[in-house]
């Protein structure tokens, strides 16, 4: 595949000398980066006896070099496979219902920005702020805007990748319902729409990053990320609501409205409309101009004015190298208040020290927080709906308490991620015998960290809207999210934490699982949640169960050896 892209990319040396880039050294770059996210290493459990020919010959062994080389096209694939059938589903949702031609093309173009966004900040977006290389590319005759030009195709790549894959689905039934033509201007339009949604977000980080001062920058992007999500599905909901029509308007090109001119899915939709209806008013090409010109010129002025001193300022930022250390005293008491939670439970050394390490880092970590942090966004959308939809309040409540389930399974994922994932290499050389504790403090420490503040929260929101009957609800669903997480014990292998490299493309690759998770595994556990609920005994029967089931299950990460841990 790398080889493909860079062939491609050839056919289009011309454009990059002409707009100033030194076009040998961008294929080299990138053909690096391309390289490392297309392929991955992993180190076999030098503990394991399956690396030694006698048990004496594995203790002390601190590293036994079998790597093996092996591609990450198929992490890749499921990704794309998994977003294309869902492509289809959606495809079949929309195209069922009767509809406006406008109304459709404006809920597939919606959708489609809003995956392109969700892959981007998913996987992708750490690509722009990337800035371990810049200590090998700046010391090199290598200008920043080669530096910048090579992290956007990155980033372009990939995300293209994954883009058409949520659109071939949709682009397939277009064809098939209104003609192969409609279906590859949809395919034109969803291009432009990603590089629309690629500028939004790298314009606005880098006019932040001008913006602010660089400490300050390390701080805000976290809170911008959780606030492009919010703005994401806020957006996506109300375009939603603006699709209601009547049977007579079915037939007919739909009306022109003030806000389409701002919203980029209205473009793309409009221009779709008139080619169906063969529409020519001024407003029609208006939103073709928009369509088809804002993105090149967009691209032009990121690359003409903000790319030269973007490489300097990631420089000075250094964003994912470092780690906040600063805690105010409010934090501090805070943390005295979970320390004496812990010390409700009996523990060992292993247990206390994994549970120190892993409550300091998701503290300080900025790149953890970035990973973990955006996904709430959704969280507060929910809790809106929640409190002013009064037609739908039980489904309302499922939804915030299921999205709360999927995003703490989310956070414990990331808690075996690290960009210093090198140092595990202590674990080896420790005289730890039972490397299971490990993974108890660790899970302890997530739970005391994020379960029991998040819970507190949506119980006291939930209290005050509906009063005491949503805490069977609330039960049941903690009795879930804990066996839910605790399953995992059933796995063949397992990473200590923090050691599993973040960047690893296999590590990102599994943004479909979770996606899968999202769209699927947790409305169908919310509708047997809704059915379990409808008779007190029988929630809080199979509530208590459930609980006692997850205890178990994590009392059972004591005995996890060293042959079912698996180093990155």
């Amino acid at each position: 595949m790398v080889k493909f892209i860079l062939y491609f990319l050839d056919k289009f040396r011309w454009f990059f000398i002409n707009i100033g880039v030194d076009y040998t050294s961008l294929r080299a770059i990138l053909e690096v980066k391309l390289l490392i996210e297309t392929r991955g290493f992993w180190i076999k459990n030098p503990r394991s006896t399956e690396t030694a020919e006698s048990p004496e010959e594995t203790e002390g062994l601190l590293i036994e070099p079998e790597i093996e080389e092996e591609s990450n096209h198929r992490t890749f694939l499921k990704t794309s496979i998994i977003q294309a059938v869902f492509s289809f589903l959606y495809a079949i949702v929309i195209f069922s219902v009767k509809q406006t031609v406008f109304n459709m093309m404006l809920m597939c173009f919606t959708y489609m920005m809003f995956m392109i966004c969700f892959n981007m900040l998913a996987d992708f977006a750490e690509v722009l702020f990337d800035s371990q290389d810049n200590s090998t590319l700046l010391s090199r005759p290598v200008d920043p805007k080669t530096i910048w030009i090579s992290r956007l195709l990155h980033l372009l790549i990939f995300l293209g990748l994954l883009t058409f894959a949520n659109a071939i689905g949709l682009a397939i039934v277009l064809a098939l319902k209104m003609g192969f033509v409609v279906g590859m201007l949809f395919l034109i339009g969803v291009s432009f729409l990603c590089l629309i949604s690629v500028f939004i977000s790298s314009g606005l980080y880098i006019f932040l990053s001008k913006l602010v001062n660089p400490e300050r920058f390390k701080d805000i992007i976290i809170y911008v990320q959780i606030f492009f999500t919010l703005s994401l599905s806020i957006g996506y909901q109300f375009i939603s609501g603006q699709s209601k029509i009547s049977v007579e308007d079915i037939f007919q090109p739909s009306s022109v409205k003030f806000w389409h001119y701002f919203a980029p899915p209205a473009w793309y939709a409009h221009i779709l409309d008139s080619y169906v209806y063969h529409v020519k008013d001024w407003h029609h090409l208006n939103f073709i101009f928009l369509g088809v010109f804002f993105p090149i010129l967009a691209m032009v002025l990121i690359n003409k004015y903000l790319a030269p001193f973007f490489a300097n300022r990631l420089t000075s930022i250094q964003y994912f190298a470092t780690v906040d250390t600063k805690a105010s005293s409010a934090k501090s008491l805070i943390r005295e208040f979970f320390d004496k939670i812990h010390q409700l439970f009996k523990h060992s050394i292993l247990e206390k020290s994994a549970f120190e390490l892993v409550w300091t880092i998701v503290t300080r970590d900025r790149r953890f927080k970035l990973r973990a942090y955006p996904s709430l966004g959704l969280l507060i959308l929910f809790t809106i709906r929640y409190y002013n939809d009064t037609l739908t309040v039980d489904i309302n409540r499922l939804m915030i308490l299921y999205y709360t389930t999927f995003t703490l399974s989310m956070i414990v994922q990331q808690i075996f991620l690290s960009d210093n994932w090198k140092a595990s290499w202590i674990y080896q050389i420790m005289p730890i015998e039972n490397p299971g504790e490990l993974l108890v403090g660790a899970y302890r420490s997530v739970i005391i960290r994020f379960i029991v503040p998040l819970y507190i929260l949506i119980t006291t929101i939930m209290l005050l809207k509906e009063g005491v009957d949503c805490l069977k609800d609330v039960y049941l669903n903690i009795s879930v999210t804990l066996l839910y997480i605790a399953i995992s014990v059933f796995k063949e292998s397992f990473r200590l934490p923090f050691s599993v490299e973040a960047s690893n493309s296999n590590a990102k690759g599994n943004n479909w699982i979770r996606f899968f998770n999202l769209i699927f595994v947790m409305p169908l556990i919310g509708l047997i949640h809704y059915y379990i609920a409808k008779t007190l005994v029988g929630t809080l029967v199979i509530s208590t169960a459930f609980s006692i089931i997850a205890i178990i299950l994590f009392q059972q990460y004591k005995f996890i050896s060293w042959e079912r841990i698996r180093h990155s």
